[in-house]
Formats: C-alpha cells, sequence, structure tokens
C-alpha cells in the first residue's frame, strides 16, 4: 500500500470572520460538518491534494485537522484529528471528476510537447478564466544557497 503525505488544512480554527463551525469544538463529534464546511472554504485546495494522490497512485490519503496552541503564535500547533481516505472515492464525494483532470494533463503536455525546452511559469489572470505561459530564464526562481 502507498501513502500520499499531504499538508493539512491550513485553517487554523480561530473565526476571524462571520460565524462559521467551529471545528475545534467539533472535529471528533461531527467530522462530517467539519469537513463539510472546509470543503466550502478551501475546495481548491483539497481537490488539489486529492488529485496529487490519485496522480501519484496511493491507496490512501490522510487529512489532518490541525490548530494552532495559541491563535497568535504561527509556529506552534496542536493535530486534533486524520482521518484516512482512499483518494478515488473522496475524489467522487467532492465531485472531483478524475476524466477532467486527466483531461487537463492532456491538454497540458500537448501544449509544452510544441514548445521550445526551457523553463516556463504558468499563471491564471485572476479576473479572467484564462491562463498566460511565459517563457522565463533557466536560472529564475534559483538562488545560491539551494542544494540541488
Amino acid at each position: 500500500d502507498s501513502l500520499t503525505k499531504i499538508p493539512p488544512p491550513k485553517n487554523q480554527g480561530y473565526n476571524h470572520g462571520p460565524p462559521t463551525v467551529n471545528w475545534r469544538e467539533k472535529v471528533d463529534s461531527q467530522r462530517g460538518a467539519v469537513l463539510a464546511n472546509e470543503l466550502k472554504n478551501n475546495a481548491f485546495k483539497i481537490a488539489k491534494w486529492t488529485a496529487q494522490s490519485i496522480l501519484s497512485g496511493a491507496d490512501l490519503m490522510k487529512i489532518g485537522f490541525v490548530s494552532r496552541a495559541v491563535p497568535k503564535n504561527a509556529y506552534d500547533h496542536q493535530i486534533l484529528a486524520t482521518q484516512f481516505f482512499r483518494p478515488r472515492d473522496f475524489a467522487a464525494q467532492i465531485t472531483l471528476n478524475e476524466g477532467n483532470m486527466w483531461g487537463i494533463m492532456r491538454m497540458f503536455i500537448q501544449l509544452f510537447k510544441d514548445q521550445p525546452e526551457g523553463k516556463y511559469v504558468i499563471m491564471r489572470d485572476p479576473n479572467k478564466a484564462q491562463l498566460r505561459i511565459y517563457s522565463v530564464p533557466a536560472d529564475t526562481f534559483e538562488s545560491d544557497d539551494e542544494e540541488e
């Protein structure tokens, strides 16, 4: 069995906006409601982690519910709960269409197959349903202190 490790949702369990599910208190008794709330607020992140698990061929993925130990300290955290899912079953629950996922991969492969070898950046236009692809120098995003 393979297991993909994915970062836990970054919801810190502290409410800074309109009233929502206080999942620090409900994570044990109402885990489904907590997960549904996280899906509503972080659907893209959870879909991305699920897609990564499917693409890696993992049999299971583990989602962790993590909270800051103290609201003002961004470094100390508590693991409140964890839950395992089969990636394909979880994808069906969150309506992530595996066929669409592979179609998008196929589209990028075809697109880059016709480009010269190099380094590219893909950026989504925040105001339009449009992706832009930029060719960048090979040393872009590299630093002298990185180990290769």
